[in-house]
């Protein structure tokens, strides 16, 4: 497909503008709140099956940085910039070396790590002074490769995102992890949530940010349904909290705050 714009006005506090490089999202997380967005597309099939490439973002990108050269960027705020088909298109490569020439700070979050690829790209997003004007997120659900191939089943396995958030923190490039959403009977006790919070510090994350589950209908659905086939303890767990939501996510919170994270925040737009 094609687009018109690339940046694109952002709703997210701190954040100007978002860039989706890609319509859809081959990743096909089960707890999705994007899933929505399928009946604005005017394609059947259903979200999480398949990823358009905007042949031409890389074109309009260039064209509205004429005019924009500043502010705050994240990729991406509704489709993952690393979709598989990135390997092959380098679209969203295309637009990190548009954007390193310009005064931009950019933040990226992923569940790939495709995105050890640009690194080259990523480490020259720095002023003169030499201050960092990039970031790179990690979304993480779960530690278990087991769990993450039922819940997140399109994305880069959570061993694979680990070793690759290890080698963005070593080439000195700001990283943070957003473990999200935390999901009961999955990541909403304070041993599993510890161990997490514990092994992304030591691969270089410099932020940990939590958000709990919202229990929207559709979400909830499908997750207990995906979890009902091989972890049944977890669909329990998930089918309890769901009719005491907000003393659940109270209870997160609490839990977040004490571990030693930052509850319900938004990810950085830069570091």
């Amino acid at each position: 497909m094609e687009c018109r714009t690339a940046l694109n006005r952002s709703g997210i506090p701190g954040v100007d503008w978002c860039l989706n490089p890609y319509l859809g999202c081959r990743h096909a997380c089960v707890y999705c709140y994007a899933s929505f967005m399928s009946r604005f597309t005017g394609i059947h099939d259903p979200w999480g099956s398949y990823a358009l490439p905007k042949e031409n973002v890389d074109k309009v990108l260039a064209r509205q940085l004429r005019r924009i050269r500043s502010g705050t960027v994240v990729l991406s705020s509704v489709t993952d910039a690393y979709q598989p088909e990135e390997a092959r298109l380098g679209l969203t490569r295309s637009c990190l070396r548009l954007l390193v020439d310009t005064d931009m700070e950019v933040s990226i979050l992923t569940k790939s790590d495709l995105v050890v690829r640009d690194l080259d790209v990523l480490r020259r997003f720095r002023d003169l002074d030499g201050r960092q004007r990039a970031s790179v997120g990690f979304s993480l659900t779960t530690l278990s490769d087991e769990m993450a191939e039922v819940l997140e089943p399109g994305a880069s396995a959570p061993s694979a995102r680990l070793a690759a958030l290890e080698k963005v923190a070593a080439t000195g490039i700001s990283t943070w992890v957003f473990l999200a959403p935390l999901i009961p009977g999955v990541a909403d006790d304070p041993q599993t949530l510890s161990r997490m919070v514990t092994e992304v510090r030591a691969r270089g994350a410099s932020r940990v940010d939590f958000d709990p589950l919202n229990f929207y209908p559709a979400s909830v659905s499908r997750l207990a349904a995906a979890l009902s086939r091989g972890f049944p303890s977890a669909a329990t767990a998930l089918r309890e909290a769901s009719r005491h939501a907000e003393d659940w996510r109270c209870q997160i919170r609490d839990l977040a705050d004490r571990i030693g994270g930052t509850p319900g925040a938004m990810p950085p737009a830069s570091a």
